[in-house]
């Protein structure tokens, strides 16, 4: 066990309570970043305080992003009370989508068991799936290694089989089949790609997934998008934290040794991985190397990713 710490508290009950309340019901103004620097331990009992059933989706959606961050299960019993098993439209069916996200992602095996099973029953073959099916599809990689996509899948070709009658009759019915036939031919396959690596992966013990996680993370990997990336940064940490942050600090500056110099400041992605890399051997305790503070400081578009606090370099 190391001494590192997800945050660096730097506000009070009541600007943390505002901050996040903020991030939760915020709707288009919302700020597309988790707050830093709140007490995790305090997380949780604002969440299980300022959200219920009734809440809108999108506040459901922040607050699984909130707990990624802060990895916090305390309110998962809480969120789990959208899961009435009557869901009525579509905004039903998201939020209980996004419990079922929370769930998947800090939950006991046996709890995502049961949300996966809830998932099959209830949400697969909703009236409102084929409205939703890019948020299914990520709740069933967030589940992984619970669940299969077995029930949502027969759901898309179902409709796949209906829609084709209607294909040649107008413009619209065209327009309607080709929509479900783009998710069935590249939307589930991608999905079922992330579900294979996720099961993979979480079979290894974590400095024999380390390489995977890290490409995965930096973006260099086939599944890198938003949902794996944050999903590797948070099995990066978690070995940093428990096991073996050296080893992973050590990592992240071999790859920015990976790099060509002369593409940092003008090669984007060449720009995100020093930047990614160097945020995260800050945040995870360690120190920069003076090539590699230097090759950071040449960075024309650093970002701020999820392996960092939002504090000043």
């Amino acid at each position: 066990m190391t001494d590192l710490r997800i945050t660096t508290v730097r506000y009070t009950q009541e600007q943390a309570r505002e901050r996040l309340k903020a991030y939760l019901f915020g709707g288009y103004r919302v700020s597309p970043r988790v707050p830093r620097g709140i007490e995790p331990s305090l997380v949780s009992e604002i969440i299980m305080e300022e959200l219920n059933p009734g809440s809108p989706p999108d506040a459901y959606r922040q607050a699984v992003e909130t707990l990624r961050f802060y990895e916090q299960d305390k309110c998962l019993d809480h969120l789990r009370l959208a899961l009435t098993g009557a869901e009525k439209d579509r905004n039903d069916l998201l939020r209980s989508a996004y419990a079922i996200q929370a769930v998947g992602e800090l939950g006991t095996r046996e709890k995502a068991d049961e949300a996966a099973a809830y998932f099959d029953n209830r949400l697969a073959r909703h009236s409102a799936t084929m409205d939703s099916t890019d948020v299914l599809l990520e709740t069933l990689v967030v589940l992984a290694p619970s669940g299969s996509p077995t029930k949502l899948a027969a759901r898309i070709a179902e409709e796949v089989r209906v829609r084709k009658t209607a294909e040649n009759r107008d413009e619209k019915g065209m327009r309607a089949y080709q929509t479900v036939a783009a998710i069935q031919r590249l939307k589930l396959p991608r999905a079922q790609a992330a579900i294979d690596v996720k099961r993979k992966l979480t079979s290894r013990p974590p400095p024999d997934r380390r390489a995977d996680l890290m490409d995965m993370y930096l973006g260099l990997s086939p599944v890198s998008d938003e949902l794996m990336m944050t999903w590797a940064a948070r099995l990066l940490r978690r070995e940093a934290m428990e096991t073996d942050a050296q080893g992973v600090r050590a990592a992240f500056a071999a790859q920015i040794d990976k790099v060509d110099p002369k593409k940092v400041g003008e090669d984007p992605q060449t720009d995100t991985i020093v930047s990614r890399c160097a945020q995260a051997i800050l945040y995870l305790g360690g120190s920069l190397t003076k090539p590699h503070r230097e090759l950071n400081q040449r960075v024309r578009k650093g970002a701020m990713n999820f392996l960092w606090d939002d504090l000043m370099q």
